[in-house]
């Protein structure tokens, strides 16, 4: 299911998303998925989230299996500043790949119900410093001549949702961004995908929803190291890739096909607006 056109090319992807890649939010999930797959590549990686011992057992894992270089960051990228002390941890670096993979914040609470500074936050995490990474490394690969950018948002981004009106509305904010970037950026051979990701049995989904009554058979929800593969495996085609929620939903390839025509065709409207009069 959700499979690509084509699968990756790993010697081109190498070539493209090399020689570093950045993933923030890379300590386990989908994060720690696209770690691994990168680092078969032969892609060295600056890693970041919160926890350094995680982040060091990995990396020494994936040097040790794949001969890569690792760097660790530790990070909390809900507070202010996170994108650019983002930046600044791979000023040195030749960074092809950017990868957005910030984790999600707990269910069941009302909008009103917690206090404004966790919502403002949640905004710092997937507005803010998405847009000033991908203002930053984007505008790297530009120059570069080649690169991609990989937001992770969510299948809650296509409608709101009660007791996640904050989360839905963030991640909406990350599929739009990336679908107009992606048509900006195409020409200059800039690879970019925003992933509205399905249920998975995740850590950080089985903390969150730790004491809930929340309950999820285990064969329903995705595996995440499957979304990690299938994103890098849909990152060339770009710009959206939207996974059914459950595993034994139909793929929503037509909706995806419709959303892309919609940016393709306003691209030739955005082009007129920069052309001499």
């Amino acid at each position: 299911m959700t499979q690509a056109p084509t699968p990756l090319d790993r010697n081109a992807a190498k070539s493209k998303y090399g020689p570093w890649a950045v993933i923030a939010g890379a300590s386990d999930g989908t994060g720690e998925g696209f770690a691994r797959e990168l680092a078969a590549m032969g892609i060295n990686l600056l890693l970041i989230s919160r926890r350094r011992e995680v982040l060091e057992a990995l990396g020494e894992e994936l040097k040790a299996a794949h001969g890569i270089e690792y760097r660790v960051h530790v990070q909390d990228l809900m507070v202010e500043g996170a994108g650019q002390a983002i930046i600044d941890a791979a000023s040195d670096l030749d960074v092809g790949l950017y990868v957005s993979n910030a984790g999600a914040d707990a269910v069941g609470k009302g909008f009103i119900d917690e206090p404004l500074e966790r919502w403002l936050g949640m905004i710092t995490m997937n507005v803010t410093t998405v847009v000033e990474t991908c203002y930053h490394f984007g505008r790297k690969m530009r120059e570069r001549g080649g690169g991609g950018l990989l937001v992770m948002s969510s299948g809650s981004a296509l409608g709101g949702i009660p007791f996640l009106s904050m989360y839905s509305s963030t991640k909406a904010f990350e599929g739009n961004f990336c679908e107009g970037l992606w048509a900006e950026l195409k020409p200059h051979n800039v690879d970019v995908l925003s992933v509205l990701a399905p249920l998975m049995d995740t850590p950080c989904f089985r903390r969150n929803t730790e004491g809930t009554g929340f309950l999820m058979a285990a064969s329903l929800a995705w595996d995440p190291f499957v979304i990690s593969q299938r994103s890098l495996d849909w990152l060339p085609h770009g710009p959206l890739l939207i996974f059914p929620n459950l595993t034994n939903e139909e793929d929503r390839l037509a909706e995806m096909d419709e959303r892309r025509a919609r940016v393709e065709g306003s691209m030739a409207l955005g082009e007129s607006f920069n052309e001499p009069a």
